[in-house]
């Protein structure tokens, strides 16, 4: 603790995300905060980026590698943010952002963590996320030969309408076992209509 009565985070520091004008959330890591419950001022470490593709939501850099080297310490105002909490990123033990295929896993669902999942996603050629029964697409800017192609069709033709075996399995069951896709609507769709029976 230091002479202002301010506890100093170790390193497990809290990762969040704070407001950023050109950009609209950026990650952060709590390094400073004070003890008095009257006080809504934090001090947050933020990396400084070149590029917008580069921010990741990564908490190892923040930890000791380049973002403690070009970073600066902020000040954050709790009353800009809804009921006074900044948005938690959703990282493992190791600082490391957990993306997921369906975002109702996320641990902490808010706009930030939707905006870095996806992020994550499309940088690495997932151009789909699932959220729930609803399929978020990001265009990925780039033509993908073997996203549209006959043997992946088929791969969701069967998966989630031809080879489910009875009505207690629900094709929505189905979905863990295929990648987020516009071909997953499409066969649960269709499934509905043709196979159960279920008016649109």
């Amino acid at each position: 603790m230091n002479e202002g009565g301010e506890k100093e985070c170790t390193s497990n520091q809290t990762a969040v995300y704070i407001q950023s004008t050109p950009h609209a959330w950026v990650p952060a890591r709590i390094i400073q905060s004070s003890l008095s419950t009257n006080s809504t001022t934090l001090q947050v470490r933020v990396a400084n980026y070149e590029e917008e593709a580069d921010i990741q939501s990564d908490g190892r850099d923040a930890l000791g590698g380049r973002a403690l080297r070009d970073s600066e310490v902020v000040d954050v105002n709790l009353s800009d943010y809804e009921d006074g909490v900044l948005p938690l990123q959703n990282v493992d033990e190791s600082g490391v952002l957990v993306e997921v295929e369906d975002m109702v896993d996320l641990p902490f669902l808010h706009e930030a963590a939707i905006l870095y999942n996806l992020k994550a996603r499309h940088m690495k050629g997932h151009p789909y996320t699932r959220t729930g029964d609803i399929v978020i697409a990001v265009n990925p800017y780039q033509w993908m030969d073997t996203l549209y192609s006959d043997d992946t069709r088929t791969i969701y033709a069967d998966t989630l309408v031809w080879n489910v075996t009875s009505k207690e399995h629900k094709a929505d069951d189905y979905k863990k076992h295929v990648k987020p896709h516009v071909y997953e609507t499409s066969s649960l769709a269709y499934r509905g209509l043709a196979v159960d029976g279920i008016n649109q």
